[in-house]
């Protein structure tokens, strides 16, 4: 297992962040973080540059990447801590094209690699534990179903073209793909996110599901690469979060001398360099066993709860290293946290996580 990137992986990550760092300097970022609602006009600029259809086969229009293809513009993409739908269309795409029949797979995938179509995923109910029964129901009719129910934590619910909704037919689980302009689908209310990402909780009243994927392996495959998402995106912020803390400590003086030259400040640094070191390897070496076909929801459970966990703690101590500076939300440190935080709650926390692991062993 070689987990150094390729030559077109470092091509891809140089390009996306010579792109984004000119695109999207913290000054855009506050304005679409206070808009509330992705950025249209840079969201055509990120498909005119093919990156919404790089885990999609070529045979529907996209570039045939993989998995660890697809993290790389993932990565940078935290870094510059963008509120944008990428990873859940991708996330959309990859379940369609492992699950989807020809027919839905033609409905989707080419509209995504080419047009831009995005996705929200609805997974979440009353209490927000994805490990709950699914109260949303689906109905199969002559011309298709409809999906009823209510989902809360809908990212960019307002904002995106499809909602891929969790729900039941029969007593089998499966995703509906339920267009969002449809009129079954009312939003109750908008919510306040840890992160700042437009979430809303959404009613579907007998929407209008254009395809429907069934099966609880539908349904495992979404969660176990949301878990693995969810924890690229924890250690991509642990790592911005740990480079703009090594960077400010080389120059600010307190005492005469820079606070990096003091051992106190490097042993802590070396201790959150190891966490994150060993996020980026645990959390590589998961995204090559998804390409190649061999990863366990153990694995998944492990690497969520342990970038959940250093997300958490670093960007906490890189705060105190920062002291008062990086307490503000003036400073940008402070993207890094809100957004990793958000991460590490995705598609369960530490303690959903462990959880799982501890279901694995038992098993």
């Amino acid at each position: 297992m070689d987990l150094q990137l390729s030559e077109f992986q470092e091509l891809l990550r140089s390009n996306a962040e010579d792109f984004l760092l000119r695109e999207v300097p913290a000054s855009r970022i506050r304005e679409i973080q206070d808009a509330g609602e992705p950025d249209a006009k840079l969201w055509a600029k990120i498909v005119e540059l093919g990156w919404t259809g790089l885990p999609i086969a070529e045979e529907h229009g996209g570039q045939g990447g993989s998995i660890l293809d697809l993290s790389i513009v993932i990565e940078q993409l935290c870094r510059t801590a963008l509120l944008s739908p990428f990873v859940p269309t991708a996330l959309a795409a990859l379940v369609v094209q492992q699950h989807g029949t020809a027919e839905a797979q033609r409905l989707l995938l080419p509209r995504i690699a080419d047009e831009g179509v995005t996705v929200s995923i609805a997974l979440s109910e009353r209490h927000g534990d994805l490990y709950e029964a699914i109260d949303a129901t689906y109905d199969a009719t002559s011309g298709g179903g409809t999906v009823s129910g209510e989902k809360r934590f809908v990212d960019y619910a307002r904002t995106t073209d499809y909602h891929l909704v969790a729900a039941m037919r029969d007593g089998t689980p499966g995703l509906a793909l339920v267009p969002r302009d449809d009129g079954g689908v009312r939003f109750v209310q908008d919510l306040a996110s840890i992160g700042m990402t437009p979430q809303a909780v959404v009613a579907y009243d007998g929407a209008t599901a254009e395809a429907w994927f069934e099966g609880a392996e539908v349904l495992e495959t979404l969660r176990q690469l949301g878990a693995t998402f969810a924890s690229l995106e924890s250690y991509a912020h642990a790592q911005k979060a740990l480079d703009m803390t090594v960077e400010y400590v080389q120059t600010r003086v307190q005492f005469g001398r820079p606070i990096g030259s003091f051992q106190a400040v490097q042993m802590r640094l070396a201790d959150l360099s190891t966490r994150v070191e060993a996020s980026k390897f645990l959390i590589r070496e998961l995204l090559w066993h998804f390409d190649q076909g061999t990863a366990e929801a153990a694995q998944v459970a492990v690497v969520k709860a342990i970038t959940a966990d250093t997300v958490s703690r670093v960007t906490q101590d890189c705060h105190l290293l920062h002291g008062g500076i990086g307490f503000i939300i003036e400073y940008d440190l402070y993207f890094s946290t809100i957004r990793g935080k958000e991460a590490a709650l995705r598609f369960g926390g530490a303690r959903e996580a462990l959880r799982g692991v501890a279901d694995s062993l038992l098993a």
